[in-house]
């Protein structure tokens, strides 16, 4: 459709008669209710008028869409679009290396799927899907899940009780007894789900950010706590392991939590 006059006619009286049809269909769908047979009638009528008009409209939209479709591929696969998309991320704040269509933008790794048509943004084995991929809509959805997960403040000692606290509980659990059995390890699965056990807990806190907080506490070659030393276990399993992402971006498979009691 190269006559913008005729595209523009045609979208119109496109939308006019979806427009139309929805309308109709609200009173045809309530004959049950209104008994209304008269109007019904009638408005089937004028339906079938109208859908006839959708069906004209659509073969000529049709040719249109399929250039647009076409055009934007086209764009896609462009340097004016990498140029375009990097440029906004970088303009956002989005620390971004690589190159097209595969990035690193720590902890995430960021890719455009070129056969399906979708962005991907992965967080060790979990990964999220847009497919918008106008580089602006790009960059907001980017940008909310960087900044939502990066631009917490990491209080290292607050989060270590909090594993002391659930490791303790844990540890009860698995190893009976009265007291905590020191140099026990613990599932960091676990774990998770004694940190988030109200449904509530589990939302504000998503396991990407567990994932990323043992990231950065991992990052400490001693860490330790009062008399507690944590020692963060690789996993013989690695279908039980969680992929844990630091702030530079190395990534680490572990699967369990020891605590010793140091003197004991």
């Amino acid at each position: 459709m190269s006559n913008p006059d005729m595209k523009a006619a045609a979208f119109s009286a496109f939308d006019a008669s979806s427009k139309r049809v929805l309308k109709d269909w609200h009173i045809v769908k309530n004959i049950s209710k209104s008994w209304d047979i008269k109007n019904a009638t009638q408005t089937v009528a004028e339906m079938v008028s109208q859908l006839d008009r959708l069906s004209e409209n659509w073969q000529t939209i049709q040719d249109d869409l399929a250039e647009t479709f076409l055009n934007l591929t086209n764009t896609i696969n462009s340097s004016e679009y990498v140029d375009a998309l990097e440029t906004s991320l970088r303009e956002a704040g989005i620390p971004i290396s690589g190159k097209f269509p595969q990035y690193d933008i720590p902890p995430f790794k960021f890719s455009i799927a070129l056969d399906t048509f979708e962005a991907r943004l992965s967080l060790g084995r979990k990964i999220e899907r847009f497919t918008s991929l106008n580089p602006q809509e790009l960059t907001k959805w980017v940008s909310h899940r960087y900044k939502r997960l990066t631009g917490r403040k990491f209080n290292q000692t607050a989060f270590m009780k909090e594993l002391l606290e659930a490791y303790t509980y844990a540890n009860r659990l698995n190893f009976p007894g009265k007291t905590v059995t020191w140099g026990q390890a613990v599932s960091l699965n676990d774990l998770y789900s004694l940190l988030t056990m109200k449904q509530s807990s589990r939302q504000d806190y998503p396991k990407q950010f567990y994932m990323y907080d043992l990231g950065l506490l991992k990052e400490n070659a001693t860490i330790s706590m009062d008399r507690y030393r944590f020692e963060l276990g690789t996993a013989r399993d690695q279908a039980r392991a969680i992929t844990v992402i630091d702030s530079k971006g190395r990534q680490d498979k572990i699967s369990s939590l020891t605590i010793y009691e140091e003197g004991v």
